[in-house]
Formats: C-alpha cells, structure tokens, sequence
C-alpha cells in the first residue's frame, strides 16, 4: 500500500521475530499482532457473539509454518481446534493464563531466528575460548597452574556468555532495518485510495501496526487506512444494528477480541 509501506519493503519475518529484532518488548503488542497475523494469513477464523468470540482453524493449515508461528497457532487452537472466549473488559493487570505460555513463544522465536540467518555466530568468542583453553593447558603443563585455572574460567564464562546473548547476523539486521523503515512510513499521515469493492491491503499491514506503533500513531493509522473499508475475510459477527466497520475497532470487535485472548497468556 503506497503511504503505508510498500510490497518490496515488506518485512520477510514474522511479528514474533520481529518484535525481537526491533526490541519490542511488550508481550500484549506481540502476541496481539502474531494473532491478527495469523488470522490474516488464513490460519485462523473469528466470529463475533453478543457475550464473547469463537476462534476456529482458517482455510489454511499450519502445516509447514516456521516454528514460532506455529507455537502461537498451536497455543490459540488447542487440542480442541478451537477456542472460545468471554468478552474481558480490557486487558489482564498481569499474565496469568495457562494456554499461551510466554517462555515457549520465546523459545521458538529464538529458533525461528536461527533457522532464518539471523541469529549470528560468535566465531570471535569461540576463537578466544579456543586460545584460553590451549593456553592454560600449556601452563598446567608447565605446572603454572593458578594462571591456568584462571584461564579455564574465562574460556568458561566466554562460552557462557555468548550462548545467552543473542547476536544479530547481517542476515538480521538488514530484516532490522526493513522493519524500522516500515514503522517510519507506518507513522506518517496517509489516506490511500482503495479500488472500489476491493478488500484493503491496509489489513496485511494491521499485524504489523499493531506490533509497531503506539497509542496516537496507531489510532492515526488506523484511521486513515481501515475505517472506511469492509471488514477483513477472517471476521464474522452478528448484525445488531450498529456501524459494523466501527463495532470492529472497538471493544466489542477486534479490540475485545485481543484483550480477552490475553487473559490466556501466562509466563
């Protein structure tokens, strides 16, 4: 969508990587775009009651999905296949669920980046390790053996420390900036035309507003690019007399929604 992020800028991650590789480190934000994501890719399907939602499986399956995704739609899903939700008021004070477990989104979001490049190597860590070892074998030869137990130690906190630091490759940080480049465009003031009876493309870009831009920027965003149009595929909900396109931003559409599948997260 021209104003709102290009085809070629397009980042190639999923949210859930992405919010990593921008430092987004609001679990809400994360997991609240990954769903819409989802949802918006044909995995998942959303009606809308009077007291609360139904998520179903969408028209595509998850097989093949890399495996952060696929964890989250796992998650949402169940062994049920489907999860109905009570309408919340708003979001959880704190996360205390049990169907979505942060640490396991975490974890295949660590291997997803692996599996995508990026994730960078520490062949400099590794290389220094090496030598500390060597060196204080040689000086326990010697029978130097405090300096080389000393050595041994820092050989062990290096390896330590890069294995629980995660690097971003090159790889990474080219998707890094792709990202920063789209919130940049995502933030500036734009009214796009929409072909008469086309569905927007402004939501393939809703994930990543929503993962994206805060507060003001996003109720803007929102307004210039989806207020007017129809509804997403995914959606359903019953009729009751009110604007359906505005009943959709609101506590009683996607915004519920989201809310009340947060008080399923936990850690």
């Amino acid at each position: 969508m021209k104003g709102a992020g290009t085809e070629a800028g397009m980042p190639e991650s999923s949210c859930l990587v992405g919010s990593w590789l921008v430092g987004r480190k609001n679990p809400m934000q994360v997991v609240m775009s990954e769903t819409v994501a989802l949802a918006e890719d044909g995995y998942l399907q959303v009606t809308a009651y009077e007291d609360g939602y139904v998520i179903l499986p969408g028209t595509r399956s998850g097989a093949g999905l890399p495996p952060d995704r696929a964890a989250l739609l796992d998650a949402i899903l169940g062994r049920e296949g489907e999860l109905r939700l009570r309408r919340e008021p708003g979001p959880p004070a704190s996360f205390r669920g049990t169907r979505i477990s942060l640490a396991q989104i975490q974890e295949s979001v660590t291997k997803a980046a692996r599996e995508r490049g990026y994730l960078a190597r520490p062949y400099y860590v590794l290389f220094s390790m090496a030598i500390a070892v060597l060196s204080g074998g040689f000086l326990m030869w010697r029978g130097n053996t405090s300096t080389a137990f000393l050595l041994c130690m820092a050989a062990a906190l290096l390896g330590t420390w890069s294995f629980r630091e995660a690097h971003i490759s090159k790889a990474g940080a080219a998707e890094q900036r792709r990202l920063l480049a789209l919130q940049d465009s995502l933030r500036r003031p734009s009214r796009p035309a929409h072909p008469e009876g086309e569905t927007s493309l402004g939501y393939r870009l809703l994930p990543w507003a929503t993962l994206l831009l805060d507060g003001e920027d996003y109720g803007r965003w929102y307004a210039d690019n989806l207020l007017d149009v129809e509804l997403p595929r995914w959606w359903g909900q019953e009729a009751d007399g009110q604007d359906p396109t505005l009943r959709f931003v609101s506590q009683e559409g996607m915004k519920g929604l989201l809310h009340s599948l947060l008080h399923h997260v936990g850690p």
